[in-house]
């Protein structure tokens, strides 16, 4: 896995721009970042790092810079926290860049996203986009798989996309979160997928709450990162223009029904990610790592 790791960071390192979208205004998260933003909320478990600095710690492991922090909400806060990163690890400045999307973050996290295309430090032809919620804790060896299978697949990414995925058993799921979602109300989002040969493509990014799936069911759980090269952003910037969506899996769909390509990829259903939400996905995030790990 270094090797690949290591063929990556030589071949891609120069296409790959970490984009980290933290500019919502967490209405959901409201019990627990009324007065913060949501990537700064603390993790216990974790050492007492806020959700960013876990994050942006495991990409700079990964030399996944540059990294863009897209602000909104609350964004002062994000921008100082950076800055002292600086200071505390004496990164230069062109390692981490910030991005104030201005009031677009208003309009919800697809637009987020699409402010980038103004900032001509960021948004460049023949560039690969990795887009990172900033609500979300990764753990390190997910983020490690999915780069080995962006290069494994990397010629698919260049003129298509790929999501990714795990294929998990609902049961599973159900044992995971029942402590902390007793009526199992919490949005799983999962692919539709066709496979052909040897490759399987998206037909529908879904969305269904755990308590309406079949325990017996196997799922696609989607990994909510997506990637994008220039030609797919500036198609969903068309398609989105006029303001027609909130999220980024809407446009992704449309994009499918339209018969752009994304391919659909599996990692191992062991690794794991915490989206955080409500203060019982943060107590659920740190029994699930009260070794630190």
């Amino acid at each position: 896995m270094e090797i690949l790791l290591s063929q990556l960071e030589n071949s891609l390192k120069e296409k790959i721009t970490s984009i980290v979208l933290c500019a919502g205004e967490g209405t959901r998260a409201k019990d627990i970042a009324e007065s913060v933003p949501k990537p700064l909320i603390i993790v216990k478990s974790l050492k007492n790092q806020s959700i960013l600095s876990i994050n942006i710690s495991n990409f700079k492991k990964l030399n996944l810079d540059p990294i863009v922090v897209v602000t909104g909400h609350l964004g002062k806060q994000i921008a100082d926290f950076l800055n002292s990163l600086y200071i505390i690890n004496q990164n230069g400045k062109e390692d981490i860049l910030i991005h104030n999307s201005g009031d677009m973050y208003k309009l919800g996290p697809l637009y987020s996203f699409l402010s980038v295309t103004t900032n001509h430090q960021v948004f460049k032809d023949d560039k690969i986009y990795l887009v990172f919620p900033g609500d979300t804790v990764f753990d390190y060896n997910l983020l490690q798989e999915i780069l080995v299978r962006l290069l494994e697949n990397y010629s698919q990414v260049v003129s298509n996309s790929i999501i990714f995925y795990r294929k998990i058993k609902t049961e599973i799921l159900i044992k995971r979160f029942e402590k902390y979602y007793p009526n199992l109300e919490k949005n799983i989002s999962y692919l539709k997928i066709e496979e052909k040969d040897s490759n399987a493509t998206v037909e529908e990014i879904a969305q269904k709450k755990l308590s309406s799936i079949s325990d017996e069911e196997v799922i696609n759980q989607i990994i909510p990162i997506f990637i994008f090269n220039t030609a797919y952003v500036k198609i969903i910037k068309e398609l989105a223009t006029p303001v027609r969506f909130r999220h980024i899996r809407e446009v992704v769909n449309l994009m499918i029904k339209k018969k752009n390509k994304f391919f659909a990829v599996s990692v191992n259903p062991e690794l794991a990610f915490y989206d955080i939400d409500t203060h019982s996905d943060l107590l659920f995030l740190n029994e699930k790592k009260k070794g630190g790990q």
